[in-house]
């Protein structure tokens, strides 16, 4: 009797738009957002904060014990490459073993996904949520403050606002698949048909419409978007986009992705500062036969809430889809 031959794997059809905007045609603007990247100087001190406040991240998080703290950090290191060394030494870290004490700040506030919800997808993973990001930042901000999030998969991006200080902020794009993290920046003034206002709990906020995908596109191949919603012709707006390989245990089995919608912080205290988080935050995932499920919010058995403790306090929280907070 003939063997049977092992049958293709069939690449994942891309996800759906997000349920809670009109779907609209989705345009191509990948040129239109390099070319504003393209003209914008390339801020050292910026990336080396980030990748070094990834390592604190890991180093400080409160739920997860000791050995996965040094796994998390290892991780991370490798991901991150040649400029994890540096990173691990601002914070006295050598391999995963503290040598003094981590600056304070980390996370001011957000959601980390449970464990099993993490990797709880197939074939395909993605988020969507609303910043409330108002522009200045407010108070004491007087260097580095993000508001970020994942999709859950472990070699997708960080589509971000980015502050520093009072007058200078962005929409960033960071690859975690790439040597060349580094792909979209985008000051504030160059978004105004994707800046919009929406209310919540009564109150109005300037929020940005940001969604995020990865998903599978052959056997070893997988593709990470990243797409701002165009409220002025209302449609989503593609952005960004790689294909790389990758397996799955490397998207679903590492520190990466572990965090949704956050604020993270970069100095020890703040005061006074705006109001600001995440509306509408909602995931969709595809199953290990590349079939879409149905985008559902962040529900409060998925992601618990970290506080670090440097000055911000919840405004309201609505479990665990939506909060804003300030200090």
């Amino acid at each position: 009797m003939a063997t049977k031959p092992t049958e293709s794997i069939k690449a994942t059809a891309s996800p759906t738009p997000p349920s809670n905007r009109p779907h609209g045609k989705l345009d191509d603007l990948r040129e239109h957002f390099a070319q504003i990247t393209a003209k914008q100087a390339v801020d050292t001190g910026f990336r080396a904060a980030f990748l070094q406040n990834k390592i604190l991240m890991a180093h400080t998080h409160p739920t997860i014990d000791l050995a996965a703290r040094d796994l998390a950090v290892a991780s991370l290191a490798k991901r991150i490459g040649p400029d994890a060394q540096k990173a691990l030494s601002e914070f006295g870290l050598h391999g995963a073993h503290p040598v003094t004490p981590p600056v304070p700040g980390g996370v001011g506030y957000g959601m980390f996904y449970t464990a099993g919800f993490k990797g709880a997808w197939g074939h395909g993973t993605s988020f969507a949520c609303d910043f409330v990001c108002p522009s200045p930042p407010g108070g004491n901000v007087t260097t580095f403050l993000y508001l970020t999030a994942t999709n859950r998969s472990g070699m997708g991006v960080e589509a971000f606002v980015s502050y520093n200080g009072q007058n200078d902020t962005h929409f960033r794009v960071f690859d975690w698949s790439r040597p060349d993290h580094w792909q979209t920046d985008c000051p504030f003034n160059t978004l105004g048909n994707y800046l919009r206002t929406e209310s919540a709990h009564g109150h109005p906020y300037q929020v940005l419409p940001v969604w995020n995908s990865t998903w599978r596109i052959s056997e070893t191949t997988w593709r990470n978007q990243a797409l701002l919603y165009n409220h002025v012709r209302g449609g989503w707006d593609l952005l960004y986009q790689h294909d790389y390989p990758a397996t799955d245990a490397e998207q679903k089995t590492v520190w990466v992705g572990s965090w949704g919608p956050i604020v993270e912080t970069f100095q020890s205290a703040y005061n006074h500062t705006s109001q600001m988080g995440a509306l509408a935050t909602q995931l969709i995932s595809a199953d290990n036969a590349g079939h879409w499920g149905s985008w559902a919010l962040l529900g409060a058995a998925n992601a618990t809430v970290r506080i670090d403790n440097v000055g911000f306090h919840s405004v309201f929280l609505d479990p665990n889809y939506a909060f804003v907070v300030n200090s």
